[in-house]
């Protein structure tokens, strides 16, 4: 599939922002920001996907929650925020919920594809789709 893809900041995936997430004392996964690739900025409502993998596995969707301007939402509801906008300047944050977290080096990949609504690229009505992920490497300490 064809996708238009924009890298207006040198890090999607903000590296120096992992973090562990600790509930009742106990490592219960991992949290990192994440900019828009895209100038214009997006309705969250325009998401079409967003995955997130640790080492090529699927994290799956109900222990992922994406938040921006205070809201933290679960997956399924980012499609209803046709409200939240997200600047390209603001960092939101993704919070991974797996047992025991991560420690050590990993690879962590967001898979984050938009729809722009503006512009129609076929005559079906199709509108232009935007890749605004992207893979790194982390190393989180043993915490």
């Amino acid at each position: 599939m064809f996708a238009m893809r924009m890298k207006l900041n040198e890090e999607i995936i903000k590296q120096d922002s992992f973090k562990s997430i600790y509930i009742n004392g106990r490592k219960n996964g991992f949290s990192f920001d994440v900019q828009l690739a895209y100038y214009r900025g997006h309705y969250l409502s325009d998401i079409d996907l967003i995955e997130v993998y640790v080492d090529g596995e699927k994290i799956p969707d109900e222990a992922v929650t994406f938040e921006l301007n205070g809201k933290e939402l679960p997956l399924y509801k980012l499609k209803y925020a046709v409200t939240e906008f997200w600047s390209q300047v603001d960092l939101a944050k993704i919070r991974v919920l797996m047992p025991s977290g991560i420690s050590g080096e990993h690879e962590v990949e967001l898979k984050l594809m938009l729809r722009i609504p503006y512009m129609q690229i076929g005559p079906e009505h199709s509108f232009m789709p935007l890749d605004s992920g992207e893979k790194v490497s982390v190393s989180l300490g043993g915490e």
